[in-house]
């Protein structure tokens, strides 16, 4: 059996009981993060604008997207929602894979629901879950082991993301094997996207992921139509390995975990709206002020350590550019800086005026400086070891090393944690009530289905402001 075989094997067969009760809740708690990202993008003048172009074009009425009374043809319903989802760079990630999951695949996967009536009842949630449960696999497992491979040029979730969306998606158009087989192979066809949006720091970077939830569902129904993908997308002379990983990625180990390992229960939730490369940082400088709340007073320099890859993506002395927001994000001197001043992270930090008005905090980011680790460390991730160290008013010095990320498994959010992000997140769109009750659905999902998710989410109003 090839590893494709295995992977649409286990695409079109695992069954909700079979699930365990923590990836089945993981899926509740991503699909509520999600929506409330997305409800977030609403606050964004290029989403709103893209959402009245979508709906100005019109078409079949197939699928809901947030902001608007009437559904979209499901292909635009999954771009749009894509777009919102990854706007703010509030989405989950998959950290071993740098993988922004849910931002590609529950868009696709509730535009498909909807589209084929799949969105009421118990037998239709449970198969939503399922088949998020096998996207979040398919594209987290193979990202995983291609990641380390990768040519610079690409953004990690260009290359898996949508395959894994599309072969979920494939699963609930009820295509079997061979048609979850061909939508893989079709996605990947379309595979990589290039991070150079990112190096110039311009929003065009956060449509990635509507681009690849378009894609997912564009190649679901090619299969649907019997187009067929290769089933050598993966191992084939021009496979993703060879394509992305120079033939080097060991897929025998990397999907090992197929049908045993669920990725979707190892996806973190991100507490902060900006580049995951700047937690680490953020997460070390706010437990240093929990055990010292005169520390942020006292502070002159900030060093940090981290890897190379942290400081390609974050780690320079900031610069606003031409787009604040984007550069804000991609930015630990920033970032720490805010943390410093503010005593916290929200995402009217990342308003574009915010970031070049504020003396206080741009001064400071001039003392915050990154170095990236210069020799190997045994084990090391792209988050471990990064070390922030603070020089205080009197010479002495506070360093502290992180151990484990906010949001991720080893450090999950508390319930609390969730709702206070939920509220925040979509306070411009929905009312506190809606909004509690848009959780609750979530969290019943396979046995709702996703119809009350998706009405909630059509119903929000669209913010007149920033």
């Amino acid at each position: 059996m090839t590893h494709e075989d295995r992977l649409a094997r286990h695409a079109a067969g695992l069954q909700w009981e079979a699930i365990p009760g923590e990836a089945r809740d993981a899926v509740s708690t991503l699909l509520i993060d999600t929506a409330g990202v997305i409800l977030a993008g609403l606050r964004s003048e290029e989403c709103r604008n893209l959402l009245a172009r979508h709906v100005a074009w019109g078409g079949a009425e197939e699928s809901s997207v947030a902001g608007s009374p009437l559904r979209l043809p499901a292909p635009s319903a999954a771009f749009v929602g894509g777009v919102m989802a990854h706007w703010w760079e509030w989405d989950d990630t998959h950290d071993d894979s740098a993988v922004h999951a849910s931002a590609v695949i529950f868009p696709t996967l509730l535009a498909v629901a909807e589209a084929a009536g799949l969105d009421e009842g118990e037998t239709a949630g449970r198969e939503f879950v399922a088949a998020a449960t096998v996207a979040f696999d398919i594209a987290c497992q193979v990202g995983a082991t291609l990641n380390p491979h990768y040519h610079d040029g690409v953004m990690a979730t260009g290359v898996p993301a949508h395959i894994g969306a599309a072969a979920g998606a494939a699963r609930l158009l009820g295509l079997g094997e061979d048609g979850i087989m061909s939508a893989m192979g079709i996605a990947a066809e379309q595979a990589g996207l290039s991070r150079q949006p990112l190096t110039d720091r311009v929003n065009g970077k956060n449509i990635l992921c509507g681009i690849s939830a378009g894609q997912a569902v564009q190649s679901a129904y090619s299969a649907e139509a019997g187009i067929k993908g290769s089933a050598n997308f993966l191992t084939g002379k021009y496979g993703l390995n060879v394509l992305f990983a120079e033939g080097r990625a060991d897929l025998d180990s990397g999907l090992s975990g197929i049908g045993t390992r669920y990725s979707v229960a190892e996806t973190s939730i991100k507490p902060y709206p900006s580049c995951r490369s700047t937690h680490p940082g953020l997460d070390l400088t706010f437990d240093m002020m929990a055990e010292d709340p005169e520390l942020p007073e006292r502070v002159r320099a900030v060093d940090v350590e981290s890897s190379q890859i942290v400081f390609d993506l974050c780690g320079r002395p900031f610069e606003p550019g031409d787009d604040p927001r984007v550069a804000a994000q991609f930015s630990i001197p920033y970032t720490l800086s805010v943390a410093l001043t503010r005593g916290r992270i929200a995402l009217k930090d990342f308003d574009p005026n915010q970031v070049v008005s504020d003396q206080v905090v741009l001064e400071k980011t001039r003392t915050v400086r990154v170095n990236p680790r210069t020799e190997p460390v045994p084990d090391e991730t792209w988050w471990w070891p990064h070390r922030v160290r603070m020089t205080l008013d009197d010479g002495s010095v506070r360093e502290k090393e992180v151990t484990a990320l906010r949001g991720s498994r080893a450090r999950p959010f508390v319930a609390e944690e969730q709702d206070d992000k939920l509220q925040e997140a979509g306070r411009d769109a929905l009312s506190p009530d809606a909004l509690r009750g848009l959780a609750e659905e979530a969290r019943n999902v396979d046995t709702l289905g996703i119809r009350p998710v998706v009405g909630r989410m059509r119903a929000a109003r669209l913010p007149t402001v920033h």
